[in-house]
């Protein structure tokens, strides 16, 4: 779909409640069909490659704000005035910021391991700069060395757990990925260079689901405190998840969401 001079890859499939699902960093709309097929109520499923990812791809360094304008105009063309959101890491960092920033379009808002970005400026210039290191290691070495690098972090430790066939799908569909997309992704998106949400919470009005897993301490921190702040938020945490819960405990999440949905 093109907005404003760019070209997104969409995908529209389905009936009934429309539900936008937004994947994380170095994902892609593929991300969510081990949920999709779970669900027990039928949803109208948009599913956006963001910027940098996907068939969408390279398209410029998009801002956080830029790519929120961008998703207004898509659902504006397919003549939605009211959906609800699902995103997981960057994507729920997004689905937040568009709830932020048209309020008036979200019904419902599921966040899944995500974040208001960082509280304090000088947190922000930090990651900016760690995220700018990380952009230049996949401009230097390639897509291949950084995803053995990322899958190596710490918080992704959880999904060592899952079947084979899933860290295979998972590990090719980050290889799938272009450096230069992912880097603007990072230099445009990342959680430094972000608005701080933090102090605006409270403003938000419609429902808001937070769902990090057990073994996923950091997020499960930053979650408590954002429940505290909203206004109607519900914190779930899943069992037997790390930070990808869609992943790692499908079937629950899944439930949760439909719970969510349907009240």
């Amino acid at each position: 779909m093109k907005v404003n001079g760019r070209e997104y890859w969409l995908q529209d499939e389905g009936e009934g409640q429309a539900l936008i699902l937004l994947h994380g960093f170095t994902g892609r709309t593929s991300t969510f069909d081990s949920i999709t097929s779970r669900f027990e109520k039928s949803y109208r499923l948009i599913k956006v490659d963001l910027p940098g990812h996907g068939k969408t791809g390279s398209i410029g360094m998009i801002t956080m704000e830029r790519f929120c304008r961008d998703l207004k105009s898509m659902l504006d063309q397919l003549g939605l005035e009211k959906v609800s959101l699902l995103g997981y890491s960057l994507g729920g960092r997004t689905a937040l910021s568009f709830a932020m920033l048209y309020p008036e379009y979200v019904d419902r808002l599921i966040l899944e391991s995500a974040s208001p970005g960082l509280p304090t400026t000088e947190e922000q210039l930090a990651r900016q700069a760690k995220d700018k290191g990380l952009s230049e290691k996949l401009l230097e070495e390639g897509v291949e060395s950084f995803v053995d690098f990322w899958e190596s972090l710490p918080l992704f430790y959880s999904q060592q757990t899952l079947p084979d066939e899933m860290k295979k799908a998972l590990r090719e569909e980050r290889l799938s990925q272009t450096a230069k997309g992912l880097s603007e992704s990072l230099l445009g998106m990342g959680t430094g260079h972000q608005p701080s949400w933090w102090d605006q919470l409270p403003s938000l009005k419609c429902p808001v689901l937070l769902v990090t897993g057990e073994e996923d301490e950091k997020f499960q921190r930053i979650n408590r405190d954002m429940a505290e702040r909203f206004s109607q938020a519900t914190h779930q945490v899943v069992q037997d998840a790390g930070h990808t819960v869609h992943l790692e405990n499908p079937g629950i999440f899944a439930k949760i969401v439909d719970g969510f949905m349907i009240k």
